[in-house]
């Protein structure tokens, strides 16, 4: 009798979080504990534990705190610089309240590939997880709106985060799960209408032609897991606009 052949494991993204407030940690935890894919290998307070706990698990990204006082390495730009050059195949993601575009700027030019604002819904970082990972930049909309209203001349750190609004990222994202223009209205509590052009100002930006393009880029831009688009999706029509 043949054997059947082992399944090939899935791949798993091992984390570490770093953060000195224990509400938001405890948030970060609960959220992404529950998230498929995603295995948490430890949750730090300052630096010092951070680097420890990189030194002795392996880990592929690490979302941390900017402004994360009391350790030993320090926190902001300079613990960035650090962890790049000590763990260089290590994605970083950073969280934080900053609005100032030139420290969000500096933020991405010492190589972190997230960036996502406390004030914006904490799904976020498993978008901007997923997207480290595969070596993409992810900014929150929060985010992404602040450096465009202080530098309009920033235009190249990612083209999802940077030109999609909340809104149109939401529309793109339901979308992408299933659901009808009218569905999405009635969800969103928006007309139609306004769906259908949110939806189709998001494709003109992304220079997506038809819908079964939303379904890729929604899978390779870690806003759906690939099993929630459907065969029955990919082939919806490109009327339901």
């Amino acid at each position: 009798m043949k054997g059947r052949e082992p399944k090939e494991p899935a791949l798993t993204i091992r984390v570490a979080i770093a953060d000195d407030h224990p509400t938001l940690l405890a948030g970060m935890e609960h959220l992404l504990s529950k998230v498929e894919g995603i295995t948490l290998i430890g949750l730090v307070t300052n630096s010092t534990e951070l680097v420890e706990l990189l030194g002795r698990s392996s880990c592929d990204v690490v979302v941390t705190d900017f402004s994360m006082p009391g350790g030993r390495y320090g926190d902001g730009l300079t613990l960035l610089r650090f962890l790049k050059r000590r763990f260089p195949n290590v994605r970083l993601v950073v969280l934080t309240s900053i609005e100032n575009s030139a420290v969000m700027k500096g933020i991405m030019d010492v190589g972190a590939l997230g960036l996502v604002s406390k004030s914006d819904d904490l799904s976020h970082l498993e978008v901007a997880i997923r997207m480290a990972q595969l070596g993409n930049r992810y900014m929150s909309p929060a985010k992404s709106e602040q450096l465009l209203e202080q530098s309009p001349e920033i235009r190249a750190i990612d083209d999802h985060a940077v030109h999609l609004s909340k809104r149109e990222t939401e529309v793109l994202r339901m979308y992408a799960e299933g659901l009808t223009v009218s569905e999405i209205g009635q969800r969103a509590g928006r007309s139609s209408k306004t769906i259908s052009a949110q939806k189709m100002a998001a494709m003109k930006k992304l220079g997506l032609r038809h819908d079964a393009d939303i379904f890729k880029y929604a899978q390779a831009h870690g806003l759906v897991q690939a099993s929630q688009t459907s065969q029955k999706n990919a082939h919806r029509g490109d009327n339901d606009v």
